[in-house]
């Protein structure tokens, strides 16, 4: 190899070497981009989830119509039942309307009451279903996205399979109420609710 070519060997390698030195920083933020998107800080992403969460309770700008449709929706979609040591507990989303002067409140703040209707599964006395109420008072959780859970208590005399078949939120005397029909709370979970005595 003549001194020229090893010259010109010499000045292309030197030349690829700077060129890759100068695009490793490049290509680091790049990556480290890209790797930053996909996997979030694990506090930012519940930050951003819990903000999310609490701007879809916030029903107070919903019209009529909306609202008829979205809080059902927002009561039902997390419902959950847990098993303490006094019992089932049924537990439902929370969520924010406008009040009589517009202004934001909590649903518990105007329906303080909730009474929740079950009925038995496959069993007809006398030709009827038996039904029965459990009431409850309307309570936001800590968390702020939920209702504090209602103790459900049924009838035990039968060994009937309790299917939920309703929700009533209403006011002190009653005058005033949102309703939620069983096939609603089918419609919005995908499967009948059922508890066992």
């Amino acid at each position: 190899m003549s001194e020229e070519n090893k010259k010109s060997s010499k000045a292309s390698r030197r030349a690829a070497t700077i060129f890759i030195l100068l695009a490793l920083p490049i290509a680091i933020t790049y990556m480290n981009n890209q790797f930053s998107n996909s996997r979030k800080i694990a506090s930012t992403e519940s930050e951003g989830q819990l903000d999310t969460a609490l701007a879809s309770a916030d029903l107070s700008g919903s019209n009529p119509n909306e609202f008829q449709k979205a809080f059902k929706y927002q009561l039902l979609k997390s419902a959950q039942v847990t098993d303490f040591s006094d019992g089932m507990r049924l537990h439902m989303g929370h969520f924010y309307m406008r009040g009589d002067n517009g202004q934001k409140i909590s649903v518990c703040d105007r329906y303080p009451f909730i009474e929740l209707a079950f009925t038995a599964e496959g069993v007809a006395v006398s030709g009827d279903t038996p039904h029965t109420l459990v009431q409850g008072k309307c309570v936001l959780a800590s968390d702020g996205l939920h209702l504090e859970g209602i103790v459900v208590e049924l009838p035990r005399d039968h060994g009937y399979q309790w299917v939920w078949t309703g929700i009533k939120l209403f006011n002190q005397d009653k005058s005033d109420y949102l309703e939620v029909t069983g096939y609603e709370i089918i419609s919005v979970l995908g499967t009948p609710l059922s508890f066992n005595e």
